[in-house]
């Protein structure tokens, strides 16, 4: 306990009934720009120019559709691509306005889609035109909460049980709760959120970042709309930081995949005033999002290598679990058939792709493994596992599509 020192970051607002202990953190933040550094090197070594810009791309959108999700939107990511074309196009969207002057009810896809196009619209505009941590004021936040919020009020007329935003002004009632959770007094929120700007912009880290996320939340500034500010602002932040120059990746989409835990250890720092829960979890979501950029890579380029085979359209298919995993034993990958193949044919198939030099097979006792043969992407796969290695010492989830890659 000697080493332990439990500290209050905020001492004249709300937030002042936080603790938060940064030696119980999974990681350093010199530890997380090690890992930055390394993926920046990997990138300029590795990373195939389509698979990149492809990942950039795609963030943008990812991280859009991720932010959406988390108020229990059920728009597909095809939707979500519909929608998202449309900003890349800098078209007006009028479909809300055209279908009030055809006097048609309005739906919750309606609201969904609209919901959708303020983030991506907004999110697309601050990563071109990023602010800085030094940029940020009140004003400013309650203008990104204005846009991500712009013409949403209009479904409490058609939508039960809506929670109004009250575009850009912070919340003026008391009747918000977070689960069990009581966030600050409407009258504190103005001095509350005035604190936490000047302290982030004197803790310019990134566990800071992720101090500011959480502690911006808990005092729960607007009516509706404050997980989509918080993430948004997470984001930018941390690319002020130099984290995630050319934006592959988005720790939003993480949470989005680890939706239950997110919500879990967001609740465990608002009920028990505790930073520690949610700040480390966003460590987890940093570091591993990092990492599934390595993973990405791999995948593209086994799925490049199996498709530029000249063999059997069945053989390929059989084959195509190996492009997620760098090594299968084989019941794991008959099983992948689902019954669609009888096993002898199986077996045969998979002697044809190792004789071909598709695959290389390797036995360890009774049980086989296989992998592709795809000599270059070794050093990729030694720096895949090293940090695989490194996160398992201090992370106890890790999530299985990641840990087994």
């Amino acid at each position: 306990m000697n080493n332990i020192t439990t500290k209050k970051p905020f001492i004249n607002t709300f937030l002042s009934q936080f603790v938060f202990t940064q030696t119980l953190l999974p990681f350093t933040d010199t530890e997380i720009i090690k890992i930055d550094t390394q993926l920046e090197e990997y990138e300029q070594v590795f990373l195939n120019p389509d698979i990149e810009r492809n990942l950039i791309s795609r963030s943008e959108l990812l991280a859009s559709f991720a932010i959406s999700k988390a108020e229990n939107s059920s728009l597909t990511l095809q939707e979500a691509q519909d929608v998202y074309g449309v900003i890349l196009a800098k078209a007006e969207y009028t479909f809300i306005s055209d279908k009030l002057k055809a006097k048609k009810k309005l739906t919750r896809k309606d609201y969904e889609k609209l919901e959708f196009f303020n983030i991506a619209k907004t999110f697309r505009g601050l990563n071109q035109s990023p602010i800085k941590i030094n940029d940020l004021t009140l004003s400013l936040i309650r203008d990104i909460h204005q846009n991500l919020s712009w013409g949403l009020d209009i479904f409490a007329k058609f939508l039960p049980e809506f929670t109004i935003y009250k575009s850009g002004n912070f919340r003026d009632n008391n009747t918000i709760r977070v689960g069990t959770y009581m966030p600050a007094p409407f009258e504190q929120i103005e001095k509350g959120v005035g604190e936490l700007v000047s302290w982030i912009k004197k803790n310019q880290n990134i566990t800071s970042v992720a101090l500011f996320h959480t502690a911006l939340y808990a005092l729960h500034p607007f009516n509706n709309g404050n997980k989509r500010v918080c993430r948004i602002l997470e984001h930018l932040f941390f690319r002020d930081l130099g984290i995630n120059k050319k934006n592959l990746y988005s720790t939003s989409y993480y949470y989005h995949k680890q939706k239950a835990r997110y919500y879990k250890y967001l609740l465990y720092s608002l009920e028990r005033r505790n930073l520690n829960h949610f700040v480390g979890f966003v460590q987890e979501a940093l570091v591993l999002s990092m990492i599934s950029v390595v993973k990405t890579s791999l995948e593209g380029k086994r799925a490049e290598f199996l498709e530029r085979q000249d063999t059997g359209t069945q053989i390929k298919s059989i084959l195509k679990p190996l492009v997620k995993r760098q090594e299968i034993q084989f019941k794991n990958l008959f099983k992948r058939s689902k019954g669609k193949i009888a096993r002898q044919t199986f077996v045969n198939y998979l002697k044809i792709a190792v004789d071909e030099g598709i695959v290389a097979k390797r036995e360890e006792g009774r049980t086989t493994y296989y992998q592709f043969n795809l000599k270059t992407s070794e050093l990729e796969e030694e720096t895949l596992k090293e940090w695989l290695n490194f996160v398992k010492q201090r992370l106890s989830y890790i999530p299985d599509d990641i840990k087994l890659a």
